[in-house]
């Protein structure tokens, strides 16, 4: 099968660990549906949060289990993983090998899921980077064997509007080089890769250069951005709101939901940091300065228990801090 022409986002993972009804309270709370819980052959446990041709995904562990997922028992709490589409993972593998990047053979797992009252299993093959390659992080491909008992059922819209991942803000001591090596892993061609003050009318030495002392550096991939910057960068964006490190050179610090009524996640974003003293909410103020229509009004939400990070996007006409 031919692969892809350019990386898409399959779906981000946050991990729970051994609080996955926790978790799943709070992301609920925030207005997100979510899908039935779900058994992987692995040893793990998952919702899923869909939003049309990606999802986000809430792994964990299921308590008192005697088998559980060593991969996701040795990650870190919070967001931890990073999965491109694959149309072939063995394909993706020797693309890989081939550009000297370490990873594991595909993998082959399954999880059943319940569609209109009857159970049908749900089966992918995944390409995983070794935890060497990128320290800190999960990176990896994933073929949908069976796509249409994922992205086939009808599933409610999200209460909180949302309808997209726009970005993955990776926090790094060397966001250019740290661009470049998630480039390579990718399959990127380089032609979208620049550093935060790019107007896109660069030579390419120009944009070389841009690039090598910015200390924020984007890669567009198809419809959502990976945005690499220092931890400099990550505080003047999010201020106090920011993910615990845990002594990592480089982390995933936060991802972008785009949703149509932000005064409506807004509001529920509140609400659950009135009930919860481990959420904080604040508005952003670069995201308020709309005069110009380049950016759209946004706020973050840290859920401190989770360690996770997300930042909410959208036109309003009014929005309330």
């Amino acid at each position: 099968m031919m692969q892809r022409n350019a990386p898409m986002l399959d779906h981000l993972v946050v991990n729970a660990m051994f609080e996955m009804d926790a978790a799943a309270a709070c992301f609920a709370a925030l207005g997100f549906t979510l899908t039935p819980l779900g058994y992987h052959s692995l040893g793990s446990v998952n919702h899923l949060m869909m939003l049309g041709d990606h999802y986000l995904e809430l792994v964990g562990l299921p308590v008192g289990a005697t088998t559980l997922r060593r991969e996701i028992l040795e990650s870190r709490l919070g967001i931890d993983g990073l999965v491109f589409k694959s149309d072939d993972a063995q394909a993706t593998y020797e693309r890989l090998i081939g550009t000297d990047v370490d990873c594991g053979a595909p993998q082959l797992f399954s999880r059943p899921v319940e569609i209109d009252g009857g159970e049908q299993i749900a089966r992918f093959r995944t390409t995983r980077l070794t935890p060497g390659e990128l320290p800190g992080v999960r990176v990896y491909f994933c073929e949908h064997l069976t796509p249409q008992w994922v992205f086939g059922p009808a599933v409610p819209p999200h209460a909180n509007g949302a309808h997209a991942l726009t970005e993955l803000v990776v926090v790094s001591g060397d966001p250019a080089g740290d661009a470049r090596h998630y480039a390579r892993i990718a399959g990127h061609t380089g032609a979208d890769v620049h550093g935060g003050a790019s107007t896109g009318a660069q030579t390419h030495a120009e944009a070389e250069s841009d690039i090598a002392r910015s200390n924020s550096v984007c890669i567009g991939l198809e419809g959502f951005d990976l945005k690499f910057v220092d931890a400099r960068a990550y505080q003047a964006r999010y201020g106090e709101l920011m993910c615990n490190s845990g002594g990592r050179d480089s982390y995933f610090g936060a991802f972008v939901v785009a949703v149509d009524d932000l005064a409506a996640a807004l509001d529920r974003a509140h609400a659950l940091a009135a009930a919860d003293e481990d959420c904080l909410v604040q508005m952003l103020a670069d995201g308020l300065d709309t005069s110009d229509g380049t950016r759209d009004p946004s706020f973050a939400v840290l859920l401190r228990r989770f360690n996770t990070l997300i930042e909410f996007t959208g036109v309003v006409e009014h929005v309330h801090a």
